[in-house]
């Protein structure tokens, strides 16, 4: 799941300094200058350069790692001539809102300012995380073997299942469900029956419809009648079949065959797949990336950043073993 938290950091954490580094706080202080005052306790004034100060002390060292990223990973995409396209970066912010809850605008524009972060920061941040997935996706070489193995192992994953339009009629009693069985072999249609006698108010009106289903979708809905449906033929109506509820008839209307890809048809989707399973991690990626440019860090006090994100297994384990 997107946590919301990757791209919003919490007010509390070191992760507050998005917004300190980020511009919100040092466009104020050049703005205002270092000792405009930002509040006043009784006679005593605290100034922009004080702030500043303590915002830094306690962000700045995770922030200054997140600016150091986040600038790799974008010369890294410029060099490879990789770009998050408009699409990917929408498409990647509604897959956040989902996950998330978000389902308004209003809701989204609260967060951020919870978070103190504005609109622009944040499709920023979700620009970089699709370019971190890309540029660590091109780092990752499929073989045709590959390929060939994956498309073997998941051939029935790949298409689409058997799918049957169904429709049921629900009664309290096998003596009912026996006389409609009865009706319908008369000639009596199937619809008109479940609009008569059928206690499900969901489906009733419809003359009993289920839609079209999957076996896997409707043993998830309605496990007691998933089996049998799947064993009808076109046009078959069950056995009356004991439920939880009753007794029920289902109607099998149509059948549309399972559809598996051609490996060369699956070709595109598989490479994708498992260029995602085997692509590194932001921080394996960063690791790489540092490595191989040039970083230097000219403030003393910030000299662990480079250590730690050239080693971010031993540095988040050293972080953890604290807690």
């Amino acid at each position: 799941m997107k946590s919301l938290k990757r791209y919003l950091p919490p007010v509390a954490g070191a992760a507050v300094g998005a917004v300190i580094v980020g511009g919100v706080w040092f466009g104020t202080y050049m703005v205002h200058g270092k000792d405009s005052v930002v509040a006043m306790v009784g006679n005593t004034p605290i100034t922009r350069s004080q702030l500043l100060a303590e915002t830094e002390a306690y962000a700045g060292q995770s922030m200054l790692s997140e600016l150091i990223s986040n600038q790799l990973v974008e010369d890294a995409a410029a060099k490879q001539h990789i770009t998050a396209s408009q699409a990917e970066i929408n498409q990647e912010l509604q897959s956040i809102e989902a996950q998330n809850g978000i389902t308004s605008q209003a809701q989204l524009q609260q967060a951020l300012q919870q978070s103190h972060m504005s609109m622009d920061e944040f499709m920023n941040q979700i620009k970089v995380s699709v370019l971190v997935q890309k540029v660590a996706e091109a780092k990752v070489k499929v073989t045709p073997e590959e390929i060939q193995t994956y498309y073997n192992q998941n051939k029935s994953s790949l298409g689409t299942p058997e799918q049957r339009t169904l429709s049921h009629i629900v009664v309290k009693t096998k003596s009912l469900a026996d006389q409609i069985q009865s009706d319908l072999a008369k000639g009596k249609s199937f619809a008109t029956l479940a609009k008569t006698y059928s206690t499900d108010t969901t489906t009733k009106s419809s003359g009993g419809s289920l839609g079209t289903v999957s076996q896997e979708s409707l043993a998830q809905t309605d496990p007691s009648i998933a089996t049998v449906a799947f064993q009808l033929k076109k046009g078959e109506v069950s056995q009356p079949i004991k439920t939880s509820s009753g007794y029920e008839l289902v109607l099998c209307s149509a059948i549309t065959p399972a559809k598996i890809p051609t490996l060369e048809q699956a070709k595109k989707t598989i490479t994708q797949d498992i260029k995602e399973q085997n692509a590194e991690s932001e921080a394996e990626l960063v690791a790489d990336l540092i490595k191989s440019e040039k970083v230097d860090i000219l403030d003393p006090s910030y000299s662990s950043v480079k250590t730690s994100l050239e080693n971010p297994q031993t540095s988040s384990s050293s972080s953890s073993s604290g807690y």
